[in-house]
């Protein structure tokens, strides 16, 4: 096909058979080095993949130089029994997600299943559940009194008037991370009086400075935060787990059938070998 398109060309040209041959020797060079090339970088891509998160320890944060967390180990140790060579990076959420949708040969590890992300991702497996729910700053007033103030009973009138002489003035009830689990919960229970914040750290800021009455966030990632911030941890107060999601590795839409299949079969691997809940001890002893 080819040569007979060489031999219409240089039959029907008025150009000199010299310059032609010159030519056609000019737009055929890319052509030979294009199926010199495929075989060996294709092999090499293939062997490479980018595992990004966002900032949420101990699910995944960078610390130093490293990149580290429990989704993040779990999805290396599963890359790496498939034979893969990682690489890890942490990104703001919202560039995460454009990544994972662009970006070839990237997965995320530790991405919320929520009803508005279902038809953009492939969802390839869970990896860990969360635990998701109400916190409070408590510094003003007696742990005993607080419980009574959540569920609504009686106190003594002095304490009362005490605690009411300082009130805060809240500029919401609740500071929830945007585009998140926890915010589409409270959209989808009509609840209206939140501050969506682009990091978790700014919800932290503004539940210890009494700016936001609640901090609607997973458990452990509020501990893990306090305690690496100037403020108390003995301060923040757990109340009742609302939500538990699963944080699953997910993919662009242009995953084969088959490296879905075969990075399931490693994540589910690992949990029968306890892999799983090892990397978790790791991290969170009393997960």
């Amino acid at each position: 096909m080819i040569l007979g398109w060489i031999l219409s060309f240089i039959c029907l040209s008025a150009v000199p058979l010299p310059l032609t041959i010159k030519l056609l020797k000019k737009l055929l060079r890319p052509l030979v080095v294009f199926t010199i090339l495929p075989a060996s970088t294709a092999i090499y891509a293939a062997s490479k993949v980018t595992l990004i998160g966002a900032e949420v320890p101990p699910f995944s944060w960078q610390q130093e130089n490293e990149v580290v967390g429990i989704n993040m180990d779990v999805a290396a140790q599963a890359a790496q029994t498939m034979g893969y060579q990682v690489d890890r990076k942490i990104l703001p959420l919202k560039r995460a997600l454009s990544t994972l949708s662009h970006q070839p040969n990237t997965l995320m590890a530790g991405l919320a299943r929520t009803p508005e992300r279902e038809h953009l991702y492939t969802w390839i497996g869970p990896v860990v559940s969360i635990k998701v729910g109400l916190l409070s700053w408590q510094e003003h007033i007696k742990a005993s009194q607080g419980k009574q103030l959540m569920a609504g009973s009686a106190i003594a009138l002095d304490d009362a008037g005490s605690i009411a002489s300082e009130a805060p003035h809240y500029r919401a009830k609740l500071c929830v991370h945007y585009d998140t689990p926890m915010e589409a919960w409270l959209k989808n229970h009509g609840e209206t009086d939140y501050i969506a914040v682009t990091s978790e750290h700014a919800c932290l800021s503004l539940l210890a400075e009494k700016l936001v009455k609640h901090w609607f966030t997973e458990f452990h990632l509020a501990r893990y935060l306090t305690s690496k911030s100037s403020y108390p941890v003995e301060n923040l107060v757990e109340h009742e787990v609302l939500i538990e999601p699963e944080l699953y590795l997910a993919g662009g839409l242009n995953m084969s059938s088959t490296d879905i299949e075969e990075w399931r079969m490693a994540l589910e691997q690992m949990a029968e070998a306890g892999d799983i809940d090892k990397i978790i001890k790791r991290y969170v002893a009393d997960y």
